[in-house]
């Protein structure tokens, strides 16, 4: 732990702790010894693992972002406390922020996190009504694809539209991966912006600025045709699995391809290529012989399919769009 409560009762870092005063466990009171090492922060610790409260196997990057993002939080005027213990959830998030009377998360993600421990943890923090935020590790740095590991923490807004936050130990500072978008065949398209401070950070993710999706061009649209052809010619993995598919269903994927590359490029949630879904969807509507609604209600249900898991997304709304999107370049 980062944090404990010297003979007098106050809170010290352990980086400001003296090796000669006595320090305490909040939770069950022991007295706890300061560890130190050339690889690892200075943090507290039981002598023998009698606490069950405390997770002590943290990793040096874990231990020295924490109390960096608590200071640096503190320095722009939040009340902060790391490691508080929440007894209705069952959670220890790594620090908890409160200015004007509002109390916020924020969780230091460095490990491999399961889509579903995840979702339990913001779940119980929405629940709650705590305003929470993730904050990435070097593990979870974007690159050249989108993974699922990374997809989860994905989040929007009208200024920077789809955005992930990271703390970079090393360097001390903010980076915000954000205008995340993505197309089939193109690499992902995305901007980095670093900040040194929370101030900057919180400024920059609530401008007012309107995001906009990149437009595919004339060259673009030569690869992505090209690309296509060559997936056909190859037929292997899942793409014959998808050309048997539209065999069996007498449907020809060349008569297809103007249909299935947008405009513009997309929302980064896809864990398949688009073409998968818009296939399926262009099936669905040639056998339509009921309302138009059921259509559509249908093709919701195809459509997530072929998405990633992003519990911090209205994917409600993203499907909606994208529907109502091909339905319009159909008509046409």
């Amino acid at each position: 732990m980062l944090k404990a409560l010297d003979d007098a009762g106050r809170w010290v870092w352990a980086n400001d702790a003296v090796s000669i005063d006595n320090y305490f466990c909040p939770v069950c009171h022991a007295k706890l010894i300061i560890r130190s090492g050339t690889l690892k922060r200075n943090h507290f610790a039981h002598p023998k693992k009698e606490c069950n409260s405390f997770s002590e196997g943290e990793t040096p990057e874990h231990l020295q972002g924490k109390e960096a993002l608590a200071r640096l939080f503190e320095s722009a005027g939040y009340r902060v406390e790391v490691e508080s213990y929440f007894s209705k959830l069952k959670q220890r998030p790594d620090i908890v922020i409160e200015k004007n009377f509002q109390k916020g998360i924020i969780e230091f993600q460095c490990a491999p996190l399961t889509v579903s421990k995840m979702k339990t943890r913001s779940a119980g923090y929405r629940n709650e009504k705590l305003n929470f935020l993730w904050i990435l590790g070097q593990k979870y740095l974007l690159k050249k694809k989108m993974t699922q590991q990374i997809a989860k923490f994905l989040k929007w807004n009208k200024s920077q539209g789809y955005y992930l936050i990271y703390y970079l130990v090393v360097k001390q500072r903010f980076r915000v991966i954000y205008n995340i978008q993505q197309t089939d065949y193109l690499p992902l398209k995305y901007k980095i912006i670093e900040f040194s401070n929370v101030t900057d950070l919180k400024n920059f993710l609530t401008m007012k600025k309107r995001f906009e999706f990149n437009k595919i061009s004339k060259k673009e649209r030569i690869i992505q045709f090209n690309s296509l052809e060559l997936d056909i010619l190859r037929s292997q993995g899942k793409f014959r699995d998808l050309q048997l598919r539209c065999y069996l269903r007498r449907q020809k994927l060349t008569d297809c391809k103007a249909l299935l590359f947008a405009s513009k490029y997309s929302p980064p949630i896809y864990s398949a290529m688009e073409l998968y879904w818009k296939i399926d969807f262009i099936y669905i509507k040639t056998l339509a012989t009921t309302s138009e609604m059921s259509l559509y209600r249908q093709a919701i249900l195809e459509h997530r399919n072929y998405l990633f898991a992003v519990p911090l997304l209205n994917v409600n709304d993203l499907i909606d769009i994208q529907i109502k999107e091909m339905i319009g370049i159909i008509n046409n």
